[in-house]
């Protein structure tokens, strides 16, 4: 008898995980175009209210985006050609280059006004893919000159990142 109780109870179990693990993937922005079946979605993730990072797809072009909130109505713009740069889960460093000029949106937050910059980088898909395998430990955004933004991430959060590169590879 307990045999014939174990088999459903097992069955049961594994479908409850593989129905958690689908539901991991949680896109502030999913859509397929309905002409051109092209997939676009946007995994973003707030930090601290300083910082925000995101995973983006458009079909087959894939994108990180870092967005940098920085005290003051601020007068640079961040070139194109600016690097951000990731070290992994296993210490490899991987390093992006920015596709458009950034340029500064001043807000007011409380009774402060700060100033806050998006910036695009491609990424390939096999860099993706190294990231779903080992994670983002620490991301260095260049701002202007020589100076950056730093964001280090704790082991739950290296975690998430693999899990953000694996549901923008979805298909």
């Amino acid at each position: 008898m307990k045999p014939k109780f174990l088999l459903p109870l097992a069955f049961l179990l594994l479908s409850i995980t593989t129905i958690t693990k689908a539901q991991d993937c949680k896109y502030t922005y999913d859509k397929v175009d309905e002409f051109s079946g092209k997939v676009e979605r946007r995994i973003a993730k707030q930090y601290n209210f300083y910082f925000k990072f995101a995973f983006y797809r458009s079909g087959d072009d894939f994108r990180l985006e870092s967005y940098v909130n920085i005290p003051g109505d601020q007068a640079f713009l961040i070139p194109e050609g600016s690097k951000l740069n990731l070290k992994l889960g296993d210490k490899s460093v991987m390093e992006l280059i920015s596709v458009k000029n950034a340029t500064p949106q001043s807000f007011v937050s409380g009774s402060q006004i700060f100033s806050g910059f998006a910036m695009t980088y491609p990424i390939t898909k096999e860099q993706l893919k190294k990231i779903e395998e080992v994670g983002i430990k620490f991301i260095r955004t260049y701002l202007k000159d020589e100076s950056y933004y730093d964001m280090d991430l704790k082991k739950k959060k290296i975690e998430k990142t693999k899990n953000y590169a694996s549901c923008i590879l979805k298909d």
